[in-house]
């Protein structure tokens, strides 16, 4: 990689509210969050952002959302890798994606990213205009980035 800026994971996110009740297509149990390594998910923005996908009227409470890093068993029977090799593609289940916004803020969105590529010693890269037009992901504001 020629930055940090580059170097990106892959990490699964549980809702440890979610309410199967209120599901559709904009609140999942489980999302697939894409970030880079100098930055940190926040867990409010992440909520809101989700809440966000909803018209003002049909919008969940923001109790129905509770974010944590999913089990190393959920991982594994949702993604089908082991810690430190998820990558977005070819996931046993399909979850939602989310790339960080922050991904995208490159002018240049061929500009290059790297993740985990299902194996701990390997890893993918590609242009971030590639990635969104492959995996279709939902592009939100959810990191900060870090001290």
């Amino acid at each position: 990689a020629h930055s940090t800026f580059q170097l990106c994971k892959s990490m699964l996110m549980e809702n440890k509210s979610f309410d199967a009740s209120s599901a559709d297509e904009s609140y999942a149990k489980f999302y697939l969050i894409i970030l880079q390594y100098e930055t940190s998910i926040n867990n409010k923005k992440l909520s809101s952002e989700i809440r966000a996908l909803r018209p003002v009227a049909s919008r969940l409470d923001s109790t129905k959302f509770d974010f944590r890093v999913a089990s190393a068993e959920d991982n594994a029977r949702l993604t089908g890798y082991s810690h430190n090799a998820v990558t977005p593609f070819g996931m046993l289940e399909d979850v939602p994606i989310i790339l960080s916004k922050e991904i995208t803020r490159n002018k240049d969105m061929t500009q290059f990213i790297w993740m985990g590529g299902g194996h701990i010693h390997c890893k993918v890269g590609l242009a971030v205009s590639d990635f969104i037009r492959a995996k279709n992901p939902l592009v939100l504001d959810i990191t900060d980035n870090r001290p």
